[in-house]
C-alpha cells in the first residue's frame, strides 16, 4: 500500500496520500514505479494520518514487489514519543532479552503518534521508516536501509540498521545466507551475508527461505559491518541472534 502515487497518467505529478482532500476521494491514481502500468485509489481519505493508496483490483497489476512495499503504518495504534531506536533494537538483538523490557526514551513527537505503547517489533519499525522522514525526532534514513536510499548505502552498511533485502543462497559449508540488497531482480544491486550464531537458528530460517522466488521483501535487523578483505561475495555482514532479527514481509 504505497503513501505516493502520481495525479496524471504522464506521471509528472507525484502526490502524498496524507495530502489527497476529500474532493479526490474518487479519482484514479497511478502507481509511482516508472513502468508500472497499475491504477490506484485513495483510501481513508479523511484522516491524514492513515491515508494511503490501494491498487484497483480489476486493473494491472503492480509490476514490482517495491510498488507497494510501503505496507500499512497506522500511527495512532503507537505512542511515538516512546520510540527510542537503539533501545530497541539492543532488545530485538539480545538472545537473552526480556520481551517485556522498557523501551524507548525519547519525549518528542512529530507524527500523530497516539498510542499507548512505543514501537517494539522489527515490522512496526519497517512500516514506519517506510512512512516518516523523521519520527520522535529520529531521521529515518538511519534506521533502514532500503530503495529509496540506495546511493547512500551501495558502498557498505555500518551500524545498527534494518536492511530489506530478499533471499539468494545459502554459503557452501557455512551456515550463512546470502541475501540481495534491496530486491532482485535491481540494478547494480549488492549482496548482504547473514552469520547465524547457532545451526538452530540457521536451519528455521533457511527452511523459511529456501522455497522463496528471491523476489519477497525480507526486513532484517543487525548491527553490520563490511569485511575487512575487499570479499566481493558480498558488501556488508551481521550476525543473526534472535528469530526477532527478520521478517518476511508480506505486504
Amino acid at each position: 500500500m504505497p503513501y505516493f502515487a502520481y495525479q496524471d497518467k504522464q506521471k509528472k505529478d507525484l502526490v502524498k496520500a496524507s495530502e489527497i482532500t476529500i474532493a479526490d476521494k474518487d479519482k484514479t491514481f497511478y502507481c509511482k514505479t516508472a513502468d508500472c502500468k497499475a491504477q490506484l485509489k485513495i483510501v481513508n481519505v479523511a484522516d491524514s494520518n492513515r491515508a494511503f493508496f490501494r491498487r484497483l483490483s480489476s486493473q494491472a497489476e503492480h509490476s514490482s514487489t517495491l510498488c507497494s512495499a510501503d505496507g500499512n503504518f497506522d500511527p495512532t495504534k503507537y505512542r511515538e514519543s516512546g520510540f527510542d531506536f537503539d533501545s530497541i533494537a539492543l532488545n530485538l538483538m539480545s538472545s537473552s532479552a526480556n520481551s517485556s523490557s522498557v523501551v524507548g526514551t525519547r519525549n518528542q513527537s512529530a507524527s500523530g503518534g497516539g498510542g499507548t505503547k512505543p514501537i517494539s517489533k522489527l515490522l512496526q519499525i519497517y512500516l514506519m521508516c517506510r512512512k516518516y522522514e523523521t519520527y520522535n525526532a529520529i531521521n529515518t534514513n538511519d534506521i533502514l536501509a532500503d530503495e529509496r536510499n540506495f546511493s547512500t548505502y551501495s558502498h557498505g552498511i555500518v551500524g545498527t540498521k534494518v536492511v530489506q533485502c530478499t533471499y539468494y543462497h545459502k554459503f557452501k559449508d557455512e551456515f550463512s545466507l546470502r541475501m540481495n540488497y534491496p530486491s532482485f531482480p535491481y540494478r547494480n544491486g549488492k549482496y548482504l551475508k547473514l552469520n547465524f550464531s547457532s545451526k538452530e537458528l540457521f536451519w528455521y530460517f533457511y527452511n523459511k527461505l529456501k522455497t522463496s522466488n528471491h523476489k519477497e521483501l525480507i526486513a532484517v535487523l543487525g548491527d553490520w559491518n563490511t569485511p575487512n578483505n575487499g570479499n566481493d561475495m558480498y558488501m556488508s555482514e551481521c550476525i543473526i541472534n534472535t528469530k526477532k532479527q527478520i521478517h518476511i514481509l508480506k505486504l
